[in-house]
């Protein structure tokens, strides 16, 4: 079976192995020539099983969203390799293609933006379904008025446009268009974020109910870390491109390892007013992934950086079951001591 960040490949849905995405830097207008390359994904390898949730958190420009493009096959990897229910994206027919996009769908985070404000509600959830499928009118509209059901609304919905929704109504009508093709694969972009508090709860229970009935399986890209360990079977930490640390959500927030982690860990609320939480406040801006630092990408702002560091690239290790980090802490190098 084949490894990838404590994951294998037994009942994944997809998995991803070493994946990379560079782009190029250009210069000139007419004579152009390459003067850099930005990393924005390099070598990411992490699995979704059937049914489970994958979460990737980080900072913006992290390469969160720029690998969740990959899998949405909107972009095509540098390097590495996409596996979808066992095969290789790469190798996919123009049919298995297309039976691909059907099955993994996406839901945005601004529900404002995602729908198209000419188009009534009955079309919007339509169009996926007389795009992938040959139904009847009549097929049809008893579909999008099961849909409207499903995720929380009413039949007579169809009929009205989205700016008569709010927000979170909106993003109702996303996910019900989302399930219009019966998908296997969600991609959730900070579906959240965007949306009232008061409001947010409603959605992840909503999301949650549906994996639970259709065995839906979710690639969650979110900030916020509640949403995250509400959410998650598995947790990936991501910085400038790579994975530094994999875990599950109990184990990632109740036993961080890595310093990264850490550092957003104690920048978030809470679970309790009155729980008290190291502060770690790191210093610097994230360097930017067209001139990443060497060694280990963390080290200018890391607070227990020592020798190797700056010069050699931690090794994943995997320090308890399931729990893996990419720091040299956990290499055997030689801490000094304080």
């Amino acid at each position: 079976m084949v490894q990838t960040n404590g994951a294998t490949d037994t009942g994944d849905l997809i998995r991803l192995v070493g994946l990379k995405k560079h782009y190029p830097v250009l210069k000139g207008i007419i004579f152009q020539k390459t003067v850099g390359i930005v990393k924005a994904v390099d070598g990411v390898s992490f699995a979704i099983p059937e049914g489970q949730t994958y979460s990737l958190v980080g900072e913006s420009g992290c390469g969160k969203t720029t690998t969740s493009r990959q899998i949405l096959m909107v972009e095509q990897p540098t390097e590495g390799e996409i596996y979808y229910q066992g095969k290789s994206m790469r190798e996919f027919t123009t049919s298995e293609r297309r039976d691909f996009h059907s099955s993994v769908q996406a839901v945005f985070q601004d529900p404002w933006s995602s729908l198209n404000p000419r188009m009534r509600v009955d079309n919007i959830i339509s169009e996926p379904l007389i795009t992938h499928q040959n139904l009847t009118k009549q097929e049809v509209k008893k579909q999008v008025n099961e849909l409207l059901e499903v995720v929380g609304l009413h039949a007579f919905h169809a009929e009205r446009y989205p700016h008569e929704f709010s927000g979170g109504q909106r993003q109702r009508i996303a996910i019900a268009r989302a399930l219009s093709t019966r998908p296997k694969l969600m991609v959730l972009d900070e579906p959240v974020s965007a949306l009232d508090v008061s409001i947010r709860a409603q959605i992840l229970n909503l999301l949650k109910e549906l994996q639970q009935t259709y065995s839906l399986s979710y690639l969650l890209i979110a900030h916020n870390l509640a949403t995250v360990r509400y959410m998650s079977h598995r947790v990936g930490v991501m910085y400038l491109g790579k994975i530094i640390e994999e875990a599950s959500p109990v184990e990632l927030f109740t036993n961080p390892l890595h310093p990264y982690t850490k550092a957003l860990i104690s920048a978030s609320l809470p679970a309790h007013p009155n729980l008290q939480r190291e502060e770690i406040v790191l210093t610097g801006e994230v360097p930017s992934p067209l001139d990443p630092p060497s060694g280990c990408t963390f080290h200018p702002r890391c607070p227990v950086a020592f020798e190797p560091c700056p010069d050699q690239i931690p090794v994943i290790e995997e320090v308890t079951p399931g729990h893996i980090v990419t720091c040299h802490l956990f290499t055997g190098a030689e801490v000094p001591s304080s």
